[in-house]
This record gives structure tokens, sequence and C-alpha cells, in this order.
């Protein structure tokens, strides 16, 4: 196999870090939490916890992001076999605080000194029997284990790995630990002692003594979780030394043999070249040890390549479950991400983009049922046989994995999962028999599973997005554009009459099926939300009246409160100050509509047409985005409560066309000087309006626009020219600051 450019990239990089980095401490990224998205098939559901960490993702680590558990990992493991050994001697609480916290130091060295040089007891509360045999052992221990573990957790980031300070263990305190190992004749003494030794010389300027201890002694100890710690030392030795070949062997080993330490060893596991690897797999002295770096090389390269690999030299090894959830893993989500045209043309891309190796390579080794997991093999290759299209073997793979896969509820999930996507996958129309076999499976993924724990791995959400759509679509084919939209919202579907019309026909049907059913169920818009929208669009249209009969079928009518007062018109615009400002009367979308309608007939019949005039020409700027009763046209349907406005939605929202009207007729129905005043500066503002529309609400982030904020409006020159006598004009130029650009002012 050769080593590819991009591995190459991860080796080179990551080798910078790694070798003697056990303390090191990363600024961590959030957890990614965008699997359930993309993905349906849900790793954790089969595979051992070890090797969570190493499971498909976007950071260098699945869920955690990094490792940050180097000085941690251990600690319940090593409070637990002290508290064996020392059966109940040291309460618990003690130990542990003993044991893992660092403000524990004084006291542990006087308790040391107590108990060995008889002086003074300083820390008696503890109640602690100084004079037990097992007692002595452990503080003796615990003093020469606190000298060695202030050169081992010497945190430090990952940026100033090269200038840190470094600090040795001292040749003393590791010919006196040496000693205790030596003479030491409990056995679970000894092997602590000896893992002593080990990391006392990986933390000193001898590390090449590791080597030779390690030899002299290997013999002497198991081949326990402490046996493989110290290995990891040797390996990381042989790393500084530039020696990768035996470093990736001996990383390899400790990977296969010690699962606590896998997501250490597969970070620190870095053959540089090919050469490397290969070498490494010369050293293998077992088809286990080979397959070892095969997962770990597939870890960073190709799983294909490793899968295969290592079911030649063990069907049976546990690393290949890991590997396989990894290539399925990346395998959907490049496939989840195609967009839906057609059913037929999604299924023909999907099928094209495939892997057609690796779907063979899981066929195979599926058919073979030669791995420890079986089940699982028929699961991943049935879920990559959807994609194919091959439905009938997917079926089979399925239903032969479901008589032997375990009977827990993750694993029940998963199958039903895979099953119902095939399922629907089968589908090429709508229909009654379609309905009735995915009905019930549909009603479970889209009402039971959001109410589970959303901790809980299983993976669902992206299969509950895609079906809707893949329902959508055929419906879309069959030409019932209700029941498409049912199942997956367009945004343009309400712009046409028709559409608004056939939906709330529909909704209001009073006998549906329990397929039409689970449609509305899932549809987010409401009758309701529907009659709002048509009466928000019917005020735009200025059909006051039409408005309000639909606003009035609209429970939104009466609930939604407008943030400030939409009859008000100010020289400066802001909305903050204005929904903060003392509002007498409170207007709903309804009451806003009909006190709308009420000056629009005033108006009609001649009576107060300045002040009604002015009154309708602020409301409708200010139901516009400019204004302060933006929170008018906020609603489900037109979703438009930020600043990009869609493009539809533009010619409405952005539009000051009709408030320029009204003002316009009370300009014309002005009384006095200032009230014409009034009118001229709020027609420039409607201009200011519409520059700013054509030339800042174009594109929604294209920051090349002109920096010129205003022009010199036509409202701007009739204001100076006809109305500065006015006590008006001086409180625009007061207020106004574009106003006394104009006019040349500082």
């Amino acid at each position: 196999m050769m080593m590819s450019n991009s591995l190459k990239k991860w080796l080179v990089g990551f080798s910078l870090l790694t070798g003697v980095t056990y303390t090191v401490i990363y600024a961590c990224a959030d957890d990614f939490w965008g699997y359930r998205y993309q993905s349906n098939f849900t790793p954790e559901t089969y595979v051992d916890k070890s090797y969570t960490p190493l499971l498909f993702s976007d950071e260098m680590f699945y869920s955690i992001g990094h490792d940050t558990e180097y000085t941690s990992r251990f600690n319940n493991d090593i409070i637990q076999e002290w508290d064996g050994y020392l059966d109940g001697k040291i309460k618990k609480e003690d130990l542990t605080y003993l044991i893992l916290k660092d403000s524990a130091k004084a006291e542990l060295n006087n308790l040391y000194e107590a108990a060995f040089a008889k002086k003074s007891l300083k820390y008696a509360d503890r109640k602690i029997a100084l004079k037990d045999k097992k007692v002595k052992n452990f503080l003796e221990f615990m003093y020469y284990a606190k000298m060695i573990e202030e050169h081992a957790t010497v945190a430090y980031h990952y940026w100033d790995y090269e200038s840190r300070q470094v600090s040795y263990v001292a040749p003393e305190v590791i010919r006196d630990v040496e000693n205790k190992f030596t003479k030491a004749t409990d056995a679970f003494l000894k092997n602590r002692y000896w893992f002593q030794v080990m990391k006392a010389y990986f933390y000193s300027d001898s590390k090449q003594q590791a080597f030779v201890f390690f030899e002299k002694t290997k013999a002497q100890v198991p081949q326990n979780v402490l046996y493989y710690r110290a290995l990891s030392y040797i390996a990381g030795v042989y790393y500084k030394d530039k020696d990768y070949v035996k470093a990736n062997y001996l990383y390899s080993v400790v990977f296969d043999k010690c699962p606590q330490l896998r997501v250490v060893t597969a970070y620190n596991f870095h053959p540089q070249e090919q050469s490397d690897f290969d070498a490494a797999l010369q050293l293998a002295k077992s088809n286990d040890e080979k397959a070892a770096l095969w997962a770990l090389l597939g870890y960073y390269a190709d799983e294909r390549k490793a899968i295969d690999a290592i079911y030649q030299l063990n069907p049976k090894s546990e690393h290949l479950e890991y590997l396989l959830t990894r290539l399925v893993n990346k395998e959907e989500t490049e496939l989840n991400g195609e967009e839906f045209k057609s059913v037929k043309e999604y299924k023909k891309v999907v099928k094209e983009k495939l892997n057609k190796e690796s779907l063979a390579l899981l066929n195979k080794i599926a058919g073979e049922e030669q791995t420890l997991k079986p089940y699982l093999w028929n699961i991943a290759a049935g879920y990559l046989n959807i994609f194919n299209g091959d439905y009938a073997l997917a079926e089979k793979q399925f239903a032969k994995a479901e008589s032997k896969a375990p009977k827990t509820e993750l694993s029940a999930k998963q199958l039903r999962l895979l099953k119902l996507i095939n399922t629907l996958s089968r589908q090429n129309a709508m229909n009654a028999d379609a309905e009735s076999k995915l009905l019930t499976d549909l009603n479970w993924l889209y009402h039971e599973c959001p109410n589970s724990d959303y901790n809980e791995p299983f993976r669902y959400t992206k299969a509950l997005d895609w079906s809707k759509k893949y329902i959508a679509a055929l419906y879309k084919t069959q030409k019932n554009g209700v029941m498409a939209e049912l199942f997956d919202r367009d945004n343009k579907y309400y712009l046409t009459g028709v559409n608004q019309e056939a939906m709330k026909t529909f909704l209001m049907r009073n006998q549906k099926s329990a397929w039409e059913e689970l449609a509305v169920s899932v549809y987010s818009v409401t009758l309701s939300d529907i009659y709002e929208y048509q009466a928000v669009m019917s005020a735009y249209a200025n059909k006051i009246e039409r408005a309000i009969a639909f606003m009035e079928k609209s429970e939104k009518g009466k609930e939604v409160i407008l943030e400030g007062n939409p009859f008000n018109g100010k020289i400066k615009d802001c909305n903050d100050c204005d929904h903060q400002a003392y509002q007498k009367v409170k207007y709903t979308k309804l009451s806003f509509l009909q006190k709308l309608k009420e000056m629009q007939d005033k108006v009609t019949k001649g009576e107060e047409v300045y002040s009604n005039s002015l009154l309708l020409a602020n409301a409708f700027y200010n139901m516009t985005y400019y204004g302060n009763a933006r929170s008018f046209y906020y609603s489900n349907i037109m979703d438009q409560g930020g600043n990009y406005i869609d493009e539809d939605y533009k010619p409405y929202l952005l539009n000051s066309a009709l408030a320029n009207s009204y003002y316009k007729k009370a300009f014309e129905a002005a009384a006095n000087p200032e009230q014409k005043a009034k009118c001229v500066y709020m027609m420039a503002k409607c201009e200011r309006n519409a520059f700013y529309t054509d030339n800042y609400h174009t594109n929604r982030y294209d920051y090349r626009q002109p920096e010129v904020h205003f022009l010199a409006w036509n409202g701007f020159k009739k204001l100076k020219a006809e109305y500065s006598n006015t006590q008006y004009y001086k409180e625009v130029i007061n207020e106004c600051g574009y106003f006394q650009k104009y006019l040349g002012m500082n």
C-alpha cells in the first residue's frame, strides 16, 4: 500500500507534537454535534468503548476533540487498586485525596515523616494507623511517587512545546526507587515500584537507561496495564530518538494489548514514510501485531485497505469493527449530502458516487461470516447496498443481522432505522401500498425518536429529514403539491394564492386518513399561520378590508403586540427608542389593521385628511423594514426576522412607495408651512429608503457598495428652499445628521 499525500501531511504535521507528549494541555474546541445530522449509522452501537475516540470525526478524536486525560486517565484504577491493597485501613475518600490532590503534598510529607522519622503528626483528624505495615508501605511509595510526579505533570500548551522548561528527575531519586523495586517482596508493591522506575527514567536526562532497565526486568512483572504504560514510555524514547520504526511498532503493541491507552498510542503513531510502516511490519512477531499496525494506519489513511489487510491476517480481529464504522460513516457522509432534484436523479447520483470497492469488500466479509460480529458486517453492507439500489440484498442482510444482533435498545433502533430507509428507498411512487408499509415506522421516527434522551448516541435526525425530502420529491413528481409541501416546506409555496387556498382546503377537511394525519403532524404551518400570512400580504397590497377579514380568522391577530406605536413618524428612525417609549395604546396586528381601515374611511370621506393621511403614511412606513413595526410581518410563513430580506419579499418589506403616496396626500391637504415641511422631510426619508434598497440590499453580503450613505434628496432640497423659516426645519437640523451634512454643517 502506498502512502497518500494527504496521509503524509497528517503525519508530518502531527509529528511536530508527538513523542514525549503525555502532559500536553490542549486548547479544545467545543464538541462537534453535527454527526446526527449527516449520519444514519451509529458507530457506538456495536464498537467497544475503548475505540470511541477513534471513530470517524472532523476533529482529531471523536466526541473529545483532543486527549485531555494525560494525568487523570488511570485515577480510578489507582484508587481502586490501593483501596484493595490497604483493605480499608485508610478511608477511600482520604485515600483519594492523598493520591490525587496537589494540596495533599504537605500532609503526605508529614505522614511519611511521622511514620518513618517519628516527627509530630500535624494532621491527626484522618485517624490513619501509621504503625500498620501496609499503611507505611503506602506512605513510603507515595513519598517517591510524588517526587517523580512533579516532573511528569508539568503542564504546557502545544504552542509553547519547543520553548517549555524541562525539569528532570534527579539520579538519586531513581537510584532510591530502583533499590525499592529490587528489595520489594510484595508483588503489588514490586510491580508499582517497577513502573515508577520506568517513569523516572522517562522523565530524566538518562532516558536511554529506560531500555536497559526494561530489558533487564520485564520478565519479573506481569504484562498488565502498568507494563504497557511502561512500554509506551519505551516507544516515546524511540520516537524522540527519531527511530520511528521501533516507536510505531511498540505503539501498535500497546494499542493492541492495552485498550486504556488506545487514544495515546493512536495520537503518537506516525510513520514518516512508507518505508517506516513497512519496516514496522517486519518487526511484528505475529499476525495480531501486524493487524494492530494496520489498525492504526487505517485510522489515519485508508480504512478499506486496512480492513482488507487485517481480515486476511485475522478475520476475528476486534480492530476491524471500529475501522468498519469509520468507513461507513465516511461513505454515508459523502452520499447523504446529495440534494433532491427528483428521486430518480438522487438514486442515480448516489449509486454513481458510492465506492464500489468498499461495497464489494463489505459484501464479501459479510457473506463469509468469519468475523467476531458477523451481524455488524451484514448491517453495514446492507446499509451501503441501499445506496447501490440493491434493496433486496439489503433486506436479506438486515434479516440475517437481526437474528444474531445483541438484544439492546440501541441495536434494535439502529436496525429498525436502516430497514425503514431501505423500505422507503424502494418506493418510486406514493400510494396506499407505500403508505401502509411506512406509516408505523415513520410515526416512530417522527414522534418517538425526538422524545428520546438527547445524550443518547442514536443517530436518527438525518433519516428524519431525508425521509421527508424523499417523500416530498415523490409527491412533486406526482403533481401533488399539498402533500409535497406537508412533508418538505418550500419557502416559495405560499407566494401564490392557489397554493394558499389548496392548503387551507386540505387543513380544514375534517376527515383525514392516518397517513394524512401523519403529514399534518410533521408540518410546521397551521391554518392560523396561513390566514395571518394572507392578511399581512393583503395589507402590503393596501387591501385593508381583506386583510382584516383574514386576520380575524388567525389566532395571531390578537396574540402579537406591535412593539412600537406604528402611527408615530419621527425625524430620526430609532426602533429601540420607539419600542421603549410609553404607549398609551398598544396595537395587535388586528387592531392595527382596524385602525388603518378607520383612518382610510375618514380620508375617503374628507375628514381630517391631513392628520389621517399623515398617520396612515407613518403606519405604512413603519410596516416596512425601515420602520418600528417590523413585527407586523414577522410570521412563521414569511420568516423575515433578520436584516436580510428574501428577493420574493423585497418588493413589500423594503418598499416605501405606499407610505410616500400618503405623505403626498397629507402634503396636499396641509394647512400651513409647518405641516408641509414635515411631509416634505418624511418623503425625503422614503427617497433615502429607496436608495438603501437599491444599493445595500441588492447583494446580501457584498460590502463593496458605495460608501455614500445619503444624497441630496429632493425632499432635502425642497425643505431648504421653501421651508427654512419653519420651526420643523430647525428640529430637522438638530436631529438629522445627514441634513446637517447636506447643509455643509459640521
